[in-house]
Order: structure tokens, then sequence, then C-alpha cells
């Protein structure tokens, strides 16, 4: 291969790599300012689960209580843009229903609104690294399940 052909490659790829974690590590730092709604630096599971009822209720388009894998895979985290950039859109996918299938404790590939109470649950508690009950932005972005998911997905130096 040329030089100046594999250069330019190396450069893309090390492009699409700084867009990517750039991106989203940007998009993670919105979800945790969204969650955290009192603006104290710290999101407390009340506010993550009032957060995970609205989005609940906006992906049940049924209206029915239950979220088929169809309604859930229409909230896509806001990180759509970064796989589809680094070509890792089926990792992504992979990711996504690795969270669903997670909280899909009866196994049916069908979320009630139960089972994403109890997913949220863990997932708070695992996330909650010094055990004082609230996350802090780094603990959520390190450590939550949704967020070490997709990033392991997203990550391009595989």
């Amino acid at each position: 291969m040329n030089v100046g052909i594999r250069a330019g490659l190396v450069a893309l790829s090390m492009s699409t790599t700084v867009y990517a974690e750039t991106e989203g590590r940007r998009l993670a730092t919105l979800a945790f300012k969204s969650v955290d709604e009192n603006q104290d630096g710290y999101a407390s599971l009340e506010e993550q689960m009032r957060q995970a009822e609205n989005f609940f209720v906006s992906m049940n388009a049924e209206d029915n209580g239950v979220l088929s894998w169809q309604e859930f895979s229409t909230w896509g985290f806001g990180m759509e843009d970064v796989a589809q950039e680094s070509g890792r859109e089926q990792a992504y996918e992979t990711a996504r229903k690795v969270v669903f299938d997670l909280w899909d404790r009866s196994d049916d590939w069908k979320l009630t609104e139960e089972e994403q109470r109890r997913g949220i649950t863990a997932d708070f508690f695992q996330a909650d690294e010094d055990r004082d009950g609230r996350l802090s932005k780094m603990e959520m972005l390190k450590h939550s399940i949704i967020n070490v998911t997709l990033r392991s997905a997203l990550r391009l130096d595989q």
C-alpha cells in the first residue's frame, strides 16, 4: 500500500477515534446533566427513576405499559451518530440489545415498567462506587451498565 494512502487511513482512523471519544463523552455528560434535576452535581436514584419513567412513556407507542424490543430500539441513547461515524453500528445495536436483555427479567423480550425500574435500580447501585446513595458524574459515566455497554460497543481500539 502506498505510504501516503496508509498515512491518510491512519489519520482518518485517529480523527474518527477522537470524534467518537469526544462526542461520546459530550453526550454522556449531557445525559448526566439531564438526570441531575436539582443541579447539585449528583444523580439520585429518585432523579434517575423520574427520567426513566419519562423515557418509558415516550417509548411506549402502544401505551400498554410494556415495551417491545422495537419500541425500545427507537430510543438510541443519543449515540447513533457516533456509532455511524465510527462504523460501529452493529456493535452499538448489540449493546442496546444487551441492556434490554439485562433488564428483561422475564426473558420474554418485552420490558415492563417494573423490569425497567429494577434494571435502573440495579444499575444505580452498581455504579455507586463510594456507596453514598448518589452518583457523581464520574461514577455514572464510568460504572453505569448502560454507559459501560455503549462505551465498549463504540470503542475503536479493539
